[in-house]
Order: structure tokens, then C-alpha cells, then sequence
């Protein structure tokens, strides 16, 4: 979920672009430094030279320093009186490098740093179309790369192979490791048309491979369905939770409802996540009352995301699917139907992202992706590197999907799974 609020800087901004070079001053080796001997106006320099002085700048204090921040108030002011190449003292520059210092102390792999070029690339992909390549991305468990979640039917990055699991190394010959998901999605995203050229790391191969995207306007209907061949039963596959996410859902259910549908799939595979308020609207419609989830923010302030009243879909039988890359609003999902007792979840672990992010707006035009609470399933079960773990386990043999093997076997469980909660004789054909 991305929201966009100002935060306007005032003399703070100045306390902040001195925390990556402070950091750059105690490396400086083993070698301990020579002071030089002041003599009138001039300095007697270690190798003998001298150096004349020059008017020092005056810096103006700020208002008030918050405590402990005072020693980078002190930097800052020391570098622009003293560094000796003047030119690299850009306050701009500073300042950037002080925000991805502070990000990085945090160790958080879901908070980042945008930079104003990459703030005026418009975030439309939740409104359900964008220009682009068509991939869902997650960063990696370790923070340090970007992983894709899943190409999108249909696009472009599905006709150039790219593949649930890659690693993106390099986009346009531009290293990416340590990206945020939001640097690699505003570096890959581009006009229609253009090209983008991919580095990645797959699995199963020895070396890098290099794809060339050329990049379409990405439609991104986030609901498919259909009924299961000789089967009573209808499948909603949810790809990602956007702002027609429910009306897709909703309408996908009715005429699943209509044509005789006696039990329901939600395939939340390689789902990455979403609008949280589509994931509370679409769990509302399976259950009666309870929670959908709650959040607890830094302060220890919780906010609850009730069931909303009057869902259409409360006695149907329901199966979800689910795997390590279902993420963010598909766990939410998952977990919820899964605590209030009203759907089992087959599959394998899920990748345990459940934290709350806001992109709040900078005063110098870049942005903060900013982790700002933790969500919870109803019965208080934590997602944030855990996931949610199925019911029944299910996994594909290594290196295989769905998508890559003639029978789905995790399918093929939730259709044993319904038979057996309708009643039903277990199907003698494999799902495919």
C-alpha cells in the first residue's frame, strides 16, 4: 500500500546530510593524522608545504538540535569550513547520502530511499495499468536483491522468459544490488516501446543470463476464473490486489455461483500483494464478523480492519492455494480465512512479508518507502518472516510450477480437499 503525504524539512534537513560523510571519517585506516602547526595566517603543512588560509564560511546554527544529533549538526559544519575540495560539498549530494546512510543502519529491507527522478515516474501500477514490462517484484529475504514474484500473462516479461524465482542483477548495465523494490520498479519501468535489457541470476543455471525486454502498457486484470474441467467446483486465481481487484472478484464469483459452482479455489500463487483495502473487501465477502487483520505501528498504537457487513459468500466451500511467493495482501488474505476456520490453505510456506509501507514525500522531491507497522492475522500470528504456513503442505518437485508440469498437484489437493468437504467421490482425472 502506497500513500503519498508531505513532510515538509526544515533546519532538520541540515542535521541530516552529514551522516554518510561522518561515517566516511572514522575509516580513515590505521595511519593516525597530523595535525599541522598554525604559524600567522598560513598552516605548515606534514609534507612541508604551506598552505594560506582562506575566509571560512559562516553557517548559521539552527534553532534547536535534537539530542543526540548533535554531533551530525557538528560534522556538517566542519566539512563545509574545512574539506579541502569545496566543490564536493553539495548540500543535495549530502543529503541523499545521509538519508541512505540512516536507511541502511536500519537494516530494514523494505524501507527505502527514492531519489526526485525516480518520484516522476508515475506509481499507477495499482490502478491497474501502467507502462512497463509486466513483473510482480519482491526484495529478496536477505535485502539485498531484487526477486521476481511473477511475470504477468501476457506481457512482455513473460514472452522474453523471464521466470518466478530470477534475481535481477543488473538493469541496463547498471548494478542493482541493494535497490529497494522501488528503485528497480522505477529503473525498469520505461515508455512503451522502449527497451529494457535484464541481468539475471536463475535457478538451476551456472551463469547469469541476459535478457532484452521491449516495454508494452501493462493491462493488469487481477482476477481470472473459470470451472474445473468435470468438476463442480470454480477457481478465482487473484494475481495481485489493485483498486478493481474486488469488482473483478466479486463479479468472477457470481457467475461462478451462477454456472453451479458446488466449492471455490482463490489461487494466491505468486501473488506479491496490494491494496490492503481490496484485501479487506474481498475477505468480507467470506466471512461474518472478527477481524480481517490488525496492525501495530512503532508506538505500539493497533488498528484494527474489521469484517465489513453483509459478504455474499459465507457458506460456500473454499480451498486456498498458496507458495513461497505469495506475499504481503495474499498472506493477510490466507491468514485470515485461515484463523477464522472458513478456508483451508494448501501449498507451500508463504514469503513473510507483513509490514505496512507509506511513500512519504520529501521537501527536495525524492521520497521516504517508509515500514511504519507490522500486520497480524486475527489470532495475532505474526507474518513479517514467517508467512503462513498451509494446512496441508503440497510442493512441487525442485525447479518445477504449476505452470511447468502437466499435473498441479497442489490443484489436485484442493480439489481432494473439496470433494471431501462437499461429499463428493474424488476426481479420476489429474487438474491441470
Amino acid at each position: 500500500m502506497k500513500l503519498f503525504q508531505t513532510v515538509l524539512f526544515t533546519r532538520l534537513t541540515l542535521l541530516l546530510i552529514a551522516v554518510a560523510a561522518a561515517a566516511v571519517i572514522t575509516c580513515g585506516g590505521e595511519k593516525s593524522a597530523v595535525q599541522a602547526p598554525v604559524t600567522g595566517t598560513s598552516a605548515i603543512l606534514a609534507d612541508g608545504e604551506i598552505a594560506t588560509s582562506t575566509p571560512l564560511p559562516k553557517i548559521p546554527p539552527p534553532d534547536a538540535v535534537p539530542d543526540g544529533l548533535e554531533p551530525v549538526w557538528e560534522a556538517y559544519t566542519i566539512m563545509v569550513r574545512e574539506y579541502v575540495e569545496r566543490n564536493k560539498v553539495d548540500p543535495a549530494k549530502l543529503t541523499e547520502g545521509a538519508i541512505k546512510g540512516m536507511i541502511q543502519a536500519l537494516g530494514d529491507a523494505h524501507t527505502a530511499y527514492i531519489d526526485p527522478a525516480d518520484m516522476k515516474v508515475e506509481q499507477s501500477g495499482f490502478q491497474g495499468e501502467f507502462d512497463g514490462i509486466g513483473a510482480h517484484v519482491e526484495q529478496s529475504k536477505d535485502g539485498r536483491h531484487i526477486i521476481i514474484i511473477a511475470p504477468i500473462e501476457g506481457s512482455p516479461a513473460e514472452r522474453a522468459g523471464v521466470k518466478s524465482g530470477d534475481i535481477i542483477l543488473a538493469v541496463d548495465g547498471v548494478d542493482a544490488e541493494g535497490w529497494s523494490v522501488v528503485e528497480g520498479v522505477n529503473k525498469i519501468r520505461g515508455r512503451k516501446g522502449t527497451t529494457v535489457e535484464l541481468k539475471l541470476d536463475r535457478i538451476g543455471e551456472s551463469l547469469p543470463i541476459t535478457v532484452k525486454i521491449v516495454r508494452g502498457t501493462i493491462e493488469t486484470p487481477s482476477v481470472r476464473s473459470r470451472m474445473l474441467e468435470d468438476e463442480k467446483y470454480g477457481v478465482v486465481k487473484i494475481s495481485t490486489f489493485t483498486a478493481r481487484t474486488y469488482e473483478e472478484t466479486r463479479a468472477a464469483m457470481d457467475k461462478l455461483v451462477k454456472d453451479g459452482a458446488k466449492g471455490i479455489v482463490i489461487d494466491l500463487r505468486q501473488n506479491p500483494g496490494g491494496l490492503l483495502t481490496a484485501v479487506v473487501d474481498i475477505a468480507s465477502d467470506f466471512l461474518k464478523d472478527g477481524l480481517v487483520t490488525y496492525e501495530v505501528d512503532g508506538r505500539g498504537n493497533r488498528t484494527d480492519w474489521p469484517v465489513k457487513k453483509g459478504g455474499k459468500y459465507q457458506d460456500i466451500p473454499v480451498v486456498i492455494l498458496v507458495d513461497a511467493f505469495s506475499a504481503s495482501g495474499s498472506e493477510v488474505l490466507s491468514g485470515a480465512l485461515q484463523d477464522h476456520g472458513r478456508a483451508i490453505v494448501i501449498g507451500t510456506t508463504t514469503f513473510g512479508k507483513g509490514s505496512v509501507n507509506f511513500l512519504r514525500e520529501l521537501s527536495n522531491g525524492g521520497g521516504l518507502y517508509l515500514t511504519v507497522a507490522r500486520w497480524y492475522t486475527p489470532n495475532g500470528r505474526a507474518l513479517e518472516g514467517k508467512g503462513v504456513t498451509p494446512d496441508v503442505t503440497v510442493d512441487f518437485p525442485e525447479g518445477a510450477s504449476a505452470k511447468t508440469i502437466t499435473e498441479d498437484i497442489q490443484m489436485s489437493a484442493a480439489i481432494k480437499q473439496l470433494n471431501f468437504q462437499t461429499g463428493q467421490t474424488i476426481a479420476a482425472t489429474p487438474a491441470k
